[in-house]
């Protein structure tokens, strides 16, 4: 998914979805303070809370002390005294994750890409491809089963997951939705879903939450739960 680090009133630093044009997921280099500063707050600078002595990140009024100062280190973005790296705390991929600095340990929550403003593409549109989710954008498809029958992916009792013989009804039809990185269903617009939260093996539809339990890549002729 691509989330993105994103300034929250002035405060701290919120892992967000990427929306377009909005100034406070934008930050440059400002290379009279030596600092990385935002776009909407342009008199903010990214800094570890507490004059360096927490682990939180935040952004707040520039004064180029060491706890303001860093550099990117392949894919880590790192502060240059004591070390520590930018690391989206508990390692949850999740809209509104704070982000901290915490000692470099390699693992993928600590690891970034710098992707300037003007070559950014943004979130592919109705009809074009997902190449993260190896889907088309809002494209109905059918889920035919390679088992000698090919029967179709179908719902029973509007809910549950079944294959059937090919029938032509809405509930066989299904859509990549960008918005919600969901599979929804024709029949009533609901999404994929791995029942209780995803503590059981039955799938479902139900309606739309984009928890992790709800979305699932196309990749290798299989559906992954991501």
């Amino acid at each position: 998914m691509q989330r993105i680090a994103e300034c929250h009133g002035a405060n701290n630093v919120w892992l967000k979805r990427w929306r377009k044009n909005v100034a406070a997921q934008q930050w440059y280099f400002d290379e009279v303070s030596k600092t990385v500063k935002n776009n909407y707050w342009k008199s903010h600078s990214l800094d570890i809370q507490g004059n360096g002595g927490s682990s939180n990140i935040r952004c707040t009024t520039t004064n180029s002390r060491w706890w303001q100062m860093w550099r990117v280190d392949g894919t880590f973005i790192r502060n240059i005294k004591n070390q520590k790296v930018l690391d989206v705390s508990g390692g949850v991929d999740g809209e509104n994750r704070n982000i901290i600095v915490h000692p470099a340990h390699g693992r993928v929550n600590q690891q970034w890409d710098i992707v300037y403003v003007d070559e950014w593409k943004g979130e592919p549109q109705k009809g074009e491809f997902n190449p993260r989710f190896g889907l088309y954008v809002e494209r109905d498809f059918y889920v035919v089963s390679q088992l000698p029958e090919n029967r179709y992916l179908d719902l029973i009792n509007n809910r549950n997951f079944v294959i059937k013989v090919s029938n032509g009804r809405p509930s066989q039809k299904w859509y990549f939705h960008q918005q919600s990185l969901t599979i929804r269903t024709r029949y009533n617009n609901q999404s994929w879903d791995i029942q209780s939260a995803g503590r059981t093996r039955n799938m479902q539809i139900w309606s739309t939450n984009s928890g992790w339990f709800q979305i699932f890549k196309y990749e290798g002729e299989q559906f992954i739960n991501w």
